[in-house]
């Protein structure tokens, strides 16, 4: 027998059975006080005498069965609705406890309502103790970065009337203390009318996954700190030349922010990278990374030198390159001081013996050549006696020896002789250091006088004059004195503006005419000098090579190559400084020199 409609059967039996009693019932009463004719209680049971009784008693008992199964049916309904009722309810309930979230439900004024379990093991609480308390006692959350109370998702909710999330950070506290990263989401509950009948709470807790977001940003930070604290330019592309990574020196350097430079052509916010992308191409094909050295580019302060490598992306089938930018101008530079200096060590040796040697026969000559002079253009005793000895006519022999520019020949012999001596003077710098006199000097006194010395160098044949040579002095009032032997740093001023001026000579100007800038100043414990020109410049391997011992550009008899050697030697040997040129050819080229405002101590 099916249980669910045993109910309503029951009911219908009892009515029938009742039915069957009233119909005894009153049979016996029929048969107790109404038996006139004295019939036995079969024949009035059963009224088969009596049609009219029977028709009666057969109408009441049918409406009597008749509405009991009607009121069966209804019955039956109503108990199989109530069953549903309570089977759709444990099934609720059984859902709603078996949510993997916790849930917490609350009425339209935000008292909790129902709890699944998960809600009370994060909470703390047991719905029996937390039915009726408003939500913000249940469910306490802060901030987990500021540790202070955060708003109460319902408020939100019955004021929005829409679904609210958690911010992040959002940890929750637990009745024993216990706290806990969650996400949630609150949403309304609205009843037949459309208004908000309560709220549901949904929130899960996310305490690992929130370490290991933690974790993965503080690593995100550092490799960024990492990459961004780089001297290196650092440049990520795609295989379609967009930029995936910008570093701090990288935005230093162009001017552009990372957030800029994301997702753009690097051609279009790095324009010098234009000739590299092919390279980078090929290093994304082959999977091999491009290395070139030394890549020069015009800079603001002269040439600059780059070392330029692309490394492929090859891990997790990521397709694109990591650029890699380093400004090595300053390791070039020292390594061609370097070299400089290895070979004006290895000139030393050889300029100590070439000294010895050249030097005593310029002395025999320009001895040779001094006696010569006095024998013939003295007036001395001795001179006239020989002479009437061999009966020459003195006065007879100058004259004729004049006519025949012999004496023009000696002097140029004794010009000669001073001119090797100042060259094998120059070589011995490099062997052997002198005892010098270092006392404190003002450099912009000492270079306008040595401006005033140079100014008197003038050649007629050649067209050069220095004095037509425009001077634009930038003294800065901070560089004072300088402690340096005061001798050595003028001659080192007045070749360079020697060589500057002669090299203005062989420039044809249009718009403009020669100029000097010579700038002073001072750069924490170093003295600055900056000797320019606007010149026609110096080619790279020229500037490169300029301050070897015995290099010339000049034609023969114009120069010995050992100016500027003897320069750079006096600068970075005698002062512990540094001498540099920089040059773009055909507009300018600068000399800088540094010194210690100390002197050599320092």
């Amino acid at each position: 027998m099916n249980r669910r409609h045993s109910p309503g059967r029951l009911m219908l039996l009892c009515f029938v059975l009742y039915a069957a009693v009233l119909w005894g019932v009153d049979t016996l009463f029929e048969f107790l006080w109404f038996n006139e004719s004295n019939e036995g209680f079969l024949d009035l049971l059963f009224a088969f005498g009596d049609q009219h009784e029977l028709l009666m008693r057969f109408m009441m008992i049918s409406s009597l069965v008749l509405g009991g199964a009607v009121v069966s049916v209804l019955y039956t309904r109503v108990s199989r609705s109530e069953g549903a009722a309570r089977e759709s309810k444990e099934e609720l309930k059984t859902l709603f406890n078996s949510i993997g979230d916790a849930v917490i439900a609350t009425d339209a004024q935000g008292r909790v309502t129902r709890m699944n379990p998960v809600a009370e093991q994060l909470t703390g609480w047991a719905i029996a103790d937390a039915k009726g308390l408003d939500l913000t006692q249940v469910f306490k959350i802060i901030n987990s970065v500021t540790q202070h109370p955060c708003a109460n998702p319902v408020d939100k909710v019955l004021k929005s009337r829409s679904v609210v999330g958690l911010a992040n950070h959002t940890t929750l506290v637990s009745l024993q203390g216990d706290e806990y990263q969650i996400a949630d989401s609150a949403a309304p509950v609205f009843d037949e009318d459309g208004e908000v009948a309560g709220t549901v709470l949904v929130f899960r807790d996310v305490s690992e996954e929130y370490l290991r977001r933690e974790e993965l940003r503080r690593l995100r930070n550092y490799l960024s700190n990492i990459i961004d604290s780089m001297p290196s330019i650092l440049v990520g592309v795609d295989s379609e030349g967009k930029v995936t990574q910008w570093n701090m020196t990288a935005e230093k350097v162009t001017g552009i922010s990372s957030g800029d430079a994301f997702g753009k052509s690097l051609v279009s916010v790095f324009p010098r990278m234009a000739a590299e992308m092919d390279k980078v191409r090929e290093s994304i094909r082959t999977r091999k990374p491009c290395t070139e050295e030394r890549k020069s580019r015009q800079g603001e302060g002269g040439v600059c030198y780059e070392d330029v490598t692309i490394f492929p992306l090859i891990a997790n089938g990521v397709d694109g390159a990591v650029i890699q930018i380093d400004d090595v101008t300053e390791r070039c530079n020292l390594e061609q001081m370097m070299i400089q200096t290895e070979k004006m060590m290895s000139v030393g040796g050889l300029a100590a013996g070439m000294a010895h040697e050249i030097n005593n026969p310029l002395a025999a000559i320009s001895g040779n050549t001094q006696n010569i002079l006095n024998r013939i253009y003295k007036d001395l005793n001795k001179n006239r006696e020989v002479a009437m000895e061999c009966n020459v006519e003195l006065d007879s022999m100058r004259e004729y020896l004049s006519r025949r520019e012999i004496p023009k020949m000696l002097s140029g012999i004794t010009d000669s002789c001073n001119r090797a001596a100042t060259i094998v003077s120059n070589m011995l710098r490099f062997s052997r250091k002198s005892r010098r006199v270092f006392k404190h000097c003002n450099l912009a006194e000492l270079m306008n006088n040595t401006i005033e010395l140079a100014a008197n160098d003038y050649d007629i044949k050649r067209k050069y004059d220095f004095r037509k040579i425009e001077i634009v002095k930038k003294y800065s009032p901070e560089l004072t004195e300088v402690l340096c032997e005061e001798n050595e740093i003028q001659q080192v001023f007045l070749n360079l503006l020697k060589n500057g001026a002669q090299a203005m000579m062989e420039k044809e100007y249009i718009d403009d005419s020669p100029c000097f800038t010579l700038r002073l100043k001072k750069e924490g414990h170093m003295a600055v000098v900056e000797v320019e020109d606007n010149g026609p410049g110096m080619l790279e391997d020229v500037r490169k090579r300029v301050f070897e011992p015995f290099f010339s550009t000049k034609r023969v008899g114009y120069g010995t190559g050992l100016g500027l050697s003897v320069s750079y030697f006096i600068i970075t040997d005698q002062h512990k400084g540094s001498m540099e040129v920089n040059s773009v050819p055909g507009s300018w080229t600068r000399f800088g020199l540094k010194i210690p405002i100390s002197g050599q101590e320092a």
